[in-house]
């Protein structure tokens, strides 16, 4: 009964829990500097996702068939719809470099809000510092990209 309970407080009591960091395994060091690692729900959340994009994605592959099926047919036009957006932003060569990156943040975050919206679990894109990492590495890849390629010119894009 102790071990169930247990258990049972690591769990979501009420919808407004899913908003709370929660440690679930923690492993404290004190020989080595006072290293503390641990496992929170965000991080679990994260890492299923991870896998879980990587299983849709070897689950929709059509292997070489000729008549490709229902899942297959959702993940190309996925593919297709945020190709077209990034060659439309983009130049046709240009947007080919970027495509990969831009698609994997894309199915990230939508894997991510699908996993939030089922009942009484954790919605990890619903917290500020993962939302903040995410667009601080884009925004501050971009700036880094525009000055090596355009150099102090970058600056005269944002003038009207």
């Amino acid at each position: 009964m102790y071990t169930y309970r247990l258990l049972m407080d690591n769990f979501i009591k009420s919808p407004l829990d899913q908003f709370e960091v929660r440690d679930l395994l923690s492993l404290d060091a004190p020989i080595i500097g006072n290293l503390s690692l641990s496992l929170t729900n965000i991080g679990m959340y994260l890492t299923i996702a991870g896998y879980l994009i990587f299983f849709i994605s070897l689950l929709c592959t059509n292997q070489n068939k000729i008549l490709p099926n229902a899942s297959s047919i959702s993940q190309e036009s996925l593919y297709s719809t945020v190709h077209s957006v990034v060659i439309g932003q983009i130049n046709e060569k240009k947007g080919q470099v970027y495509f990969p990156f831009i698609y994997t943040l894309f199915i990230f975050i939508l894997i991510n809000n699908l996993i939030g919206m089922i009942p009484y679990s954790f919605a990890s894109t619903s917290h500020f510092i993962l939302t903040f990492y995410l667009s601080f590495t884009v925004v501050l890849g971009s700036t880094i990209l525009g000055f090596s390629k355009h150099g102090l010119k970058f600056f005269s894009l944002f003038v009207p």
